[in-house]
Parts: C-alpha cells; structure tokens; sequence
C-alpha cells in the first residue's frame, strides 16, 4: 500500500508491537496488508511518515510530542492530549458540595497515577522495582493509589482533608451500576468509526482488570458518550462509564487501551476484529 504509520510512544514503550496492547493486533493485521509501521521514542529521531500514531501511555502529552505529530499529514489521537480526570469524570465532588453519599477518590491521573511512568527518560525510573518501592509509600507522598484499591469512603465527611488540597486526586460520587447481586461496569472502545462496546460483571465494587468472565456485548451508547469523545479528539482509545438511575456516569478515559480479556478469549478476538478495520480511513487520508 506504500503507507507508512509513525507510532509515538513514550521511551518506557520500546517493546509497544509485543505488547497487549490493541495496537499490537493492529499492526500485525495491516502489515501483512502492505502497511509500514515505524516506532519513535525520540521527536529529535522520528521517521518520516505518512500518518502519525500518537500512542503516548500517558495522562497528558507534552507539548513536543504534540509538536511531533503535527508534523505527519495525518494524524491519529492527535487533538487527545489531556484525559486528567477532572476534566473528563463525571460527578465529581467539591468539598463543601451537597452531596452526603458515599464517596470514592481516585487519583487525577489515569491508572493510579502509575501511567506517567513511561515517560521517564531516565531508564532506573521506569524499572519494576522503582515502581515497587513507590507503591509501598504513602499516596500522600506520591500521589498514587492501587486503581483496584481506590478508596470509598460512606460520605464526604469520612475523606482525609489533605485529599481536598491536593490536585492530584479527585473526588467521585461513588456510583457503581449493578447487575443483579454484581456490579458492572461499561466499556467502549473506538477506532475511527468503528467501535466495541460491552458490559462487566464482578463481585468487587472496583471492575477493572482484563479478566472479564461474565460479560455481555452492548449495542446502544448513551449520545453523551460520543459528545465526551468528539470534546477530547480522541479517535481511537476507551471510555469507562456506567448507567445509573438513568444517568450517564463517565469513570475513566484512555488513549492508549490494552486488548480486554484473556489471550485468545471470545471477547479479546471480538474487540480486536472490530477495531482493526479502523485504521483503513486514516490510511486513505495517508494516501493522498
């Protein structure tokens, strides 16, 4: 096809095509179709290209990575460069707001404050036992939290007032959908026009993880979703979120989204299928 996709990532990403990433499936599927995929740490060192794939892990992108990918003639995710959680979870909560029910804090920044790890330049910051010291320390001195130990708390009352200072957390109404005696959770994935969207049952209030035994594919999505992703740019990624009373409740976006499910699952081979398709607009517009 003579098109050739310059993925961005951050230095911590150098193994990004032998990954679990969605990415991965992607670029393995239209390399067989003719497409050239180039791997860039470095925007002093990026390739030439015909689209950029700005695949940063991270919360918010540095301006020299936006920078970057302005640069190709196409671009993907090139207008996502924030999904800090208070910007984009909804019924978050003020210190001296009304609200009297239970309460979760989350860290502002995605995954527990740990996806930021990537980006350091200095290798020994990025190494698995760095980041195993780190967890060990107080949130309140590194601003991270186990994403599957997100604290609840029964009101606003029982939150820690140093938590309201700090920026790097955020407060959330907690409002967990149900499904019968579990709790869910909603995840849509997007790529282009192209889309995968399916409800998770757990035991545990926090659904997170990759291991979904009970699931079940969705077809209709709240309007409010789409509008959320047109406001961030964002043409490929996820968002977390819930229906609750009635209500759209948005828990968490990314950018850069790992393939749910066990290696080789139903529900990770149908994910991948309908995402993969999604590259074929952008190598269109790389064409031309």
């Amino acid at each position: 096809m003579g098109v050739t996709v310059v993925v961005i990532t951050a230095p911590g990403h150098p193994t990004l095509f032998r990954s679990g990433y969605v990415i991965r499936h992607v670029a393995d599927y239209w390399r067989e179709r003719g497409v050239r995929f180039e791997l860039t740490t470095n925007p002093a060192l990026a390739p030439p290209g015909d689209i950029a794939w700005q695949h940063l892990d991270v919360t918010s992108v540095s301006p020299r990575y936006q920078a970057l990918a302005a640069r190709y003639p196409v671009v993907i995710n090139g207008g996502a460069s924030d999904v800090h959680k208070h910007g984009t979870a909804t019924h978050l909560v003020a210190k001296n707001d009304s609200w009297a029910g239970p309460v979760i804090v989350k860290t502002d920044q995605n995954y527990g404050g740990r996806t930021e790890d990537w980006g350091y330049r200095w290798a020994p910051m990025r190494h698995p036992r760095f980041h195993a010291l780190r967890d060990r320390l107080p949130p309140r001195l590194t601003g991270r939290i186990d994403p599957g130990s997100y604290p609840i708390y029964a009101s606003p009352a029982g939150v820690p007032r140093w938590i309201w200072r700090d920026r790097r957390f955020v407060v959330q109404r907690f409002l967990p959908e149900r499904a019968g005696d579990s709790y869910a959770i909603r995840r849509w994935f997007f790529f282009g026009d192209c889309e995968y969207a399916y409800l998770a049952r757990s035991p545990s209030p926090i659904v997170i993880g990759d291991d979904h035994p009970a699931w079940e594919r969705l077809t209709d999505l709240p309007e409010g979703l789409r509008t959320l992703r047109a406001a961030l740019g964002l043409d490929f990624g996820k968002i977390d979120y819930g229906e609750v009373r009635g209500e759209l409740v948005v828990y968490d976006v990314n950018p850069a989204v790992s393939a749910d499910g066990p290696a080789s699952s139903v529900l990770q081979r149908e994910m991948v299928a309908a995402l993969i398709p999604g590259l074929a607009a952008f190598i269109d517009r790389g064409r031309r």
